[in-house]
């Protein structure tokens, strides 16, 4: 606790030193707040970030979801700066001991409070008195967090971007949903035939067709809890469990991968292969519902490849098959798609993106394709840091 109170000072030193690059010699009578240029709001958001994550377990893995621009009511011709942070804990009672360490470590450097609400789907957000920046942490569905770093109104010396409609972005949620119908249907067909493999006896063309019914899965996109219970349904794993791969509630397509690289009876697999078949048909009927909400779905841009990193490519969704690559490649297929139903809207707010999003990608194509996970790593880490300014461009308007 000493070592992490330490640091969280010293990373508080650095956001005080970056406050004080703008910040005008006030008296103890007046505590007017200095407003930054852009360039110093973005690095005070960075510092904030950074003070943030000092506390937290090092296990927490971060990355940006999202930098957006937001405009203010009061002054009129102001805008807010923000940028959104999501966090994946490896539990949810590490996720609620993240959410008490900064609630603590704010209330310690004398931030007020705007909102403090506990539970489940804790939402805290403080005020830094010395700079107008808030800071705020919120817990996602229990097992993810979102760190959220915003400036004070400033002037820009430009005219950001006009937010997404919501009649847009519902034509891209509709567009989204009828992909996803496509490749249910697809899934459907895959996993009937991976029921029969499992009904013989060659284990290869069984796993050959788990292979081809997993990377189908994978082109839906169902990055974040995306698609809720049907998706843990169809594709849960054992880490959280009690039991681990050997759980009962282990169950979908990753638990039928299990037993198929250790050893298990084909026969065995069948009525797992069976549960699947009946989430698939029931996700397929409940799609319009399902479907993450328009609010959401800018961020799926950048979120699927966020997933790729955290769970294949850290091996926590490899039950045997050593498939991380190719199921990588399923997400740079989703991810594909996504970023086309919404090219109309990117290209009209920021023309070059999509094409070096569409370079990036073929380029983390070709990385995969060789194997050499130096090369994935950076053409990865390249994609994504192109893919983080799209969820900017794409803001519901009053999201």
């Amino acid at each position: 606790m000493t070592r992490i109170r330490i640091a969280l000072l010293a990373a508080t030193t650095v956001v005080v030193a970056a406050a004080g690059a703008f910040a005008l010699v006030r008296s103890e009578a007046s505590a007017a707040i200095p407003v930054p240029t852009e360039r110093e709001a973005r690095a005070l958001i960075d510092k904030y970030r950074s003070d943030a994550t000092a506390g937290i377990s090092r296990d927490i893995r971060y990355a940006e979801a999202a930098s957006t621009i937001g405009e203010c009511a009061d002054p009129p011709g102001t805008y807010a700066i923000s940028s959104r942070y999501s966090m994946m804990p490896p539990s949810g009672a590490d996720g609620a001991a993240a959410v008490d360490a900064l609630r603590e470590h704010w209330a310690q450097l004398g931030y007020r409070v705007i909102t403090d609400v506990p539970g489940q789907n804790s939402q805290l957000l403080t005020e830094d008195p010395a700079t107008g920046f808030r800071v705020g942490i919120s817990r996602r569905a229990a097992s993810y967090l979102r760190l959220v770093v915003s400036s004070p109104c400033l002037t820009l010396p430009y005219t950001p971007a006009p937010p997404v409609l919501p009649e847009e972005q519902a034509t891209v949620r509709e567009a989204y949903q009828q992909y996803v119908a496509g490749v249910l249907d697809r899934l459907t067909r895959d996993v009937a035939a991976l029921r029969t493999a499992v009904a013989g006896s060659d284990r290869a063309k069984a796993r050959a067709a788990w292979l081809t019914a997993q990377l189908t899965w994978d082109r839906v996109g169902a990055a974040y809890g995306s698609f809720g219970e049907y998706a843990d349904a169809i594709d849960g794993l054992p880490q959280g469990l009690p039991g681990g791969v050997h759980d009962p509630d282990f169950t979908g397509l990753r638990r039928i991968e299990y037993g198929l690289w250790h050893g298990e009876a084909l026969g065995t697999l069948r009525p797992m292969a069976d549960a699947v078949a009946q989430q698939v048909a029931a996700l397929r009927a409940d799609l319009p519902g399902a479907t993450p909400d328009a609010i959401d779905l800018p961020l799926r841009v950048h979120e699927i490849l966020e997933d790729a990193l955290r769970f294949h490519l850290t091996g926590l969704t490899d039950m045997g098959a050593g498939a991380v690559l190719a199921e990588t490649a399923a997400d740079v297929d989703a991810t594909t798609a996504l970023l086309d139903l919404f090219g109309p809207l990117l290209d009209e707010r920021r023309p070059a993106l999509r094409p070096a999003a569409h370079a990036d990608l073929d380029a983390l194509r070709k990385a995969l394709r060789t194997g050499v996970r130096r090369d994935v790593d950076a053409a990865l880490g390249g994609v994504l840091e192109t893919l983080a300014q799209a969820p900017a461009l794409l803001e519901v308007t009053g999201s």
